[in-house]
């Protein structure tokens, strides 16, 4: 039987649910579930701030209904698809991490449905972005102590068709052609400066840039670079000429290469004036020469970790990165911040 007790009452009996200390330089469980209290924590749950504590009178006691921790870890377990792992953590937390570094991919509309219960919570980092091996991908939490057995089995019969909600796809090492278009480039001119920023980027990702080729502002030149490089490696990718000037040829050109064009305008700063498109199930990501500017952070970031991990590109995810997609590096850059 679950029972609140004085903390001077509860001596001898079963602590039923971690109890937390919280202070300028600690937050944590003081003692643990399960803990026998002794007389000398009383005063110790005293000084936290814990008069009274939840107490069984037997281990065996609320047979029917699921303690915070056996709860969160159940859903988790169910929410968790590839490259993800389940462990409990403190304070009756279910924790979830990638076993892998890649792109976490999200079911948004199935996490609406578990957080628009009112009883659990869970937590996510955003999707589409990279994580590393060992990351914490997503916290379920518990509102009340304790859910009955029939509540939770009746959400995961609800939630059926949404596994999994929470995935990471690995990285893979693909072999990228890079497009430099700019007469300036091409003449010598001017020092090729996107081309390392590309470089850094893919090799992040995990993958490789297998070759770059510069060339003119000339139509017919740039097709002719792509359409090789769809050819001989995994993914294209092509800068410069990206807005709307005289002479930027490289949107135009690029959808004359493809199959489809996902998105030309994407809704993020910095580079604004990028472009996803497909041909022969090839990624093309066009890029403006702004990189070189937003040399730490830039589109590359949100667009990589996808081509690296062999997921296709849609335009909802693109629609949806106008929100958020302000971005600090953008602000700091044009000293807005």
């Amino acid at each position: 039987m679950l029972r609140i007790l004085k903390a001077e009452e509860a001596v001898g009996k079963i602590l039923a649910y971690d109890v937390s200390l919280v202070t300028e330089s600690f937050k944590g469980a003081l003692l643990r579930r399960g803990h026998v209290i002794t007389s000398s924590d009383v005063e110790v749950l005293k000084k936290a701030g814990h008069n009274y504590v939840y107490v069984y009178d037997s281990l065996g006691s609320a047979v029917n209904d699921l303690h915070e921790e056996e709860a969160v870890v159940e859903l988790g377990k169910y929410l968790a698809g590839g490259n993800v792992e389940v462990s409990l953590g403190d304070e009756g937390k279910a924790i979830l991490k990638s076993t892998v570094r890649g792109l976490l991919k999200i079911n948004s509309s199935c996490l609406e449905r578990v957080n628009s219960t009112g009883v659990f919570v869970v937590v996510t980092r955003r999707k589409g972005v990279a994580v590393d091996a060992g990351s914490v991908v997503g916290i379920v939490d518990l509102i009340p102590l304790t859910v009955p057995k029939d509540y939770l089995s009746n959400l995961l019969a609800e939630l059926g068709g949404c596994r999994p909600v929470i995935e990471v796809s690995p990285f893979n090492k693909l072999r990228v052609g890079v497009v430099i278009t700019g007469t300036e480039v091409f003449e010598g001119l001017i020092e090729d400066k996107a081309s390392p920023v590309v470089k850094s980027k893919v090799l992040e990702y995990g993958g490789l840039v297998s070759e770059i080729a510069i060339v003119p502002d000339d139509s017919t030149r740039i097709k002719e670079a792509i359409t090789r490089f769809l050819r001989e490696y995994d993914a294209v990718i092509v800068t410069g000429g990206m807005s709307v000037d005289p002479t930027d040829l490289t949107p135009k050109s690029i959808a004359e290469v493809a199959d489809e064009v996902v998105m030309y305008g994407i809704p993020i700063k910095p580079n604004t004036m990028s472009m996803v498109a497909y041909a022969q199930g090839k990624p093309i990501i066009g890029v403006s020469s702004a990189i070189i500017y937003y040399s730490r952070w830039n589109i590359l970031d949100v667009l990589l970790p996808w081509v690296m991990a062999k997921e296709r590109i849609d335009r909802k995810y693109l629609v949806g990165l106008g929100e958020g997609g302000l971005t600090d590096e953008f602000l700091k850059g044009r000293g807005w911040r």
